[in-house]
């Protein structure tokens, strides 16, 4: 795999995640600490929208709040669209991963990363705050799926072997 596969490799890492949390909190609705995995499952997404932005200094994507919830019916269909941008991005043989981004901050702060450090950034983020929906979960008595990473690669080499 070159660079550019491993990063697509992480983003579908990451949809793997939400859509799994996502399933698991859908089936055990309604609990005690439902809103807070909806929140935090939104930001996410809404945080992959905001960087997807600023990455390509667009004004035409609609802008969204970092703390904006979804409703638990389309939070699937977001994070698909969200990662699929981000996918076709990095598929982009014209992007170049190393290039520096020049943005602000939610707080209006400059700041330069390159497209790498951001893509890594999105997908630790996501998985930073998934670890919190566990928390969450594990707390109502709901046991939290395996997504960590490892589960995902295995399932991806299982799904190569049938292929």
């Amino acid at each position: 795999m070159d660079e550019r596969q491993k990063m697509q490799h992480l983003f579908q890492f990451d949809l793997w995640c939400t859509n799994t949390l996502v399933d698991l909190v859908t089936e055990n609705a309604p609990f005690k600490e439902q809103e807070t995995c909806i929140s935090l499952l939104s930001h996410i997404i809404n945080a992959q929208k905001i960087w997807y932005r600023r990455v390509i200094k667009s004004s035409t994507e609609n802008e969204v709040g970092i703390w904006d919830d979804h409703d638990l019916e389309i939070l699937k269909s977001k994070a698909r669209k969200a990662n699929q941008k981000w996918m076709d991005f990095i598929a982009d043989h014209e992007v170049d991963l190393n290039t520096e981004i020049h943005y602000q901050n939610s707080n209006g702060a400059s700041f330069n990363n390159t497209v790498w450090e951001i893509c890594n950034h999105l997908i630790i983020h996501g998985q930073h705050h998934r670890a919190q929906i566990s928390l969450f979960l594990r707390n109502c008595d709901i046991k939290p799926p395996a997504i960590d990473y490892i589960h995902f690669a295995r399932m991806s080499k299982s799904a190569e072997l049938l292929n």
